[in-house]
């Protein structure tokens, strides 16, 4: 395990709405991180020594910590620096935010993967799972509709966690999502997807190999 590192070192990868929010997170903190861009079909035996479940985004801090989670990783970035003020209290209580994103996590992502691939499971109705999952975007939608964001007066860890499973959501169809009655969950939706933030932390890295000059960025 590598340990003393210059900067932490993230495995990512671009697509992965799990990786998307570590990355706005890291980009949120200006933590600097060396980037290492994965394809999962190949991944490469050092990472899988790091966390065997082979699964983005993956940290080593420069003790040599491992976290594998993206949650993990998101406060561990913001508790070292929080200058958008992404963990101020919002609106909602403390066990709100917990569980709106434990539903997305856990139920609205569960249903969102049935939905976009249902050829993977024998007997899936892709549009049973698709319209379970109109119950948390109307949940939402409602969140936002006196705010610019779900929680806070400006957007912050809740809108950053959630929003790449509504995006990946909304790419599956997005002629359909378009015409549903969330006014204000597209709004949201859009001043993300064309905000700075949004195109740093879809910046293309090439897939790094072992032996490659190291990439640092806090996804300026």
């Amino acid at each position: 395990m590598e340990t003393n590192l210059k900067y932490p070192v993230l495995y990512t990868f671009r697509r992965c709405p799990y990786a998307m929010r570590a990355r706005f997170a890291i980009r949120s903190s200006q933590i600097i991180v060396e980037v290492r861009e994965i394809k999962l079909q190949e991944k490469p035996s050092e990472f899988l020594k790091l966390s065997p479940k082979g699964t983005v985004p993956v940290l080593i801090t420069n003790s040599g910590e491992v976290l594998e989670e993206s949650m993990d990783i998101i406060y561990w970035a913001l508790n070292k620096n929080d200058p958008h003020k992404w963990l101020a209290r919002g609106k909602l209580e403390n066990q709100d935010v917990r569980k709106l994103l434990d539903d997305f996590d856990n139920k609205f992502k569960p249903n969102l993967d049935k939905y976009k691939y249902p050829s993977r499971i024998s007997g899936v109705d892709q549009y049973l799972h698709r319209d379970k999952n109109l119950y948390f975007l109307k949940k939402l939608n409602s969140y936002i509709e006196n705010n610019k964001s779900v929680n806070c007066e400006h957007l912050s860890i809740l809108d950053y966690a959630i929003f790449p499973f509504v995006r990946q959501f909304r790419n599956v169809d997005q002629e359909w999502f378009d015409k549903l009655n969330f006014i204000f969950l597209h709004k949201w939706i859009n001043q993300i997807i064309d905000s700075k933030d949004f195109s740093s932390i879809m910046k293309k890295f090439k897939q790094w190999k072992p032996n490659d000059i190291p990439i640092y960025s806090y996804f300026e």
